[in-house]
């Protein structure tokens, strides 16, 4: 009778040790991973509201109708739309790498709607690292670019504290991020990055001399472009909670020096999505942690006692056969 006990348990026991090793070495990876679609429970598509104020704003409209074309502390609302390329991620090449691509669009309007600024990018990224591909057209407004460093769209999973290469779509190049800190929204602890772009040429634009210190009917003036970035992320999934731009653009006279602000303005994460954010992170991290450590450390432990428990039974004499 205990014999037969005994081999149960050891049988219990060795299903419990082998569950808690493929739990850790094998389903945790498989779930570490970014979706191949965001935003899986609301279709496929995942959208993102900012809000700000623009402290200037240069309006050309209104240049063109005889007004003053600067505005002044300007409501601003920003929407970014993704969805995942799921064909286009089944491909080969695609999928040796496992890769997931994301196109996605951003729109900043103001407060009556009207479009400032508006851009797609299309991102081919690895699933866990984030790092970016030039594999399966991924672009910038259409346009092939050299992609480096991460994902803009999402950090990689178990995010360090150190300073990662950040691509940003406007340089169209990557850039350093540094780890800053940690803090609490809401009882989810956040990694805080920050990256600090200095000033520097991302173009030219054709406007009348006159608006840049000219006495030249029109000029190519060079577009110049500023940023400080604060991004929360979330440590386990890599997912961006919020983040804070604190932007400039404006055009440089001959001599190098500003001569007309184009935007210069502060857009942050809407709270409601910044909650959803939360939320989703929370409820993500969790299932990461009791399926990556509660449960194979209960089965590990659990299924070593029954082991010794079964071994012992089965070595012990049983009296009724004696």
């Amino acid at each position: 009778m205990k014999r037969g006990l005994g081999i149960a348990l050891v049988g219990l026991g060795a299903f419990l040790l082998v569950l808690a090793g493929a739990l850790k070495f094998y389903a945790v990876p498989a779930l570490s991973k970014a979706p191949l679609v965001p935003g899986e429970s609301t279709g496929g598509i995942s959208t993102s509201l900012a809000v700000g104020t623009a402290e200037t704003l240069f309006d050309p409209s209104a240049l063109v109708a005889g007004e003053n074309p600067i505005r002044t502390n300007v409501p601003l609302t920003s929407t970014r739309t993704t969805r995942g390329d799921v064909t286009e991620s089944q491909t080969d090449a695609a999928k040796a790498d496992d890769l997931a691509i994301y196109d996605s669009f951003s729109n900043l309007t103001d407060d009556t709607g009207t479009t400032i600024s508006a851009g797609t990018i299309r991102v081919a990224f690895d699933r866990v690292t984030s790092e970016l591909s030039n594999c399966c057209n991924a672009n910038i407004d259409g346009e092939t670019v050299e992609w480096s460093g991460i994902n803009p769209l999402k950090f990689p999973f178990n995010v360090e504290q150190k300073t990662y290469d950040y691509f940003d779509t406007t340089l169209v190049k990557a850039v350093p991020i540094e780890f800053t800190g940690t803090e609490d929204l809401d009882g989810l602890e956040v990694y805080v990055f920050k990256q600090s772009i200095p000033a520097t040429q991302i173009g030219e634009q054709e406007v009348p001399g006159s608006l840049v210190g000219s006495t030249e009917a029109s000029v190519k003036a060079p577009r110049m472009y500023e940023n400080v970035r604060t991004l929360q992320v979330d440590p386990v999934t890599g997912s961006i909670i919020a983040g804070v731009e604190q932007q400039k653009q404006w055009l440089a006279g001959a001599d190098g020096t500003e001569k007309l602000t184009i935007i210069k303005a502060t857009v942050g994460t809407e709270d409601a999505t910044k909650q959803a954010a939360i939320d989703d992170a929370k409820t993500n991290g969790a299932l990461l942690k009791t399926l990556g450590s509660t449960v194979p450390l209960v089965g590990f432990v659990l299924g070593l006692i029954l082991l010794v428990v079964g071994f012992v039974l089965v070595a012990r004499k049983d009296p009724s056969t004696s």
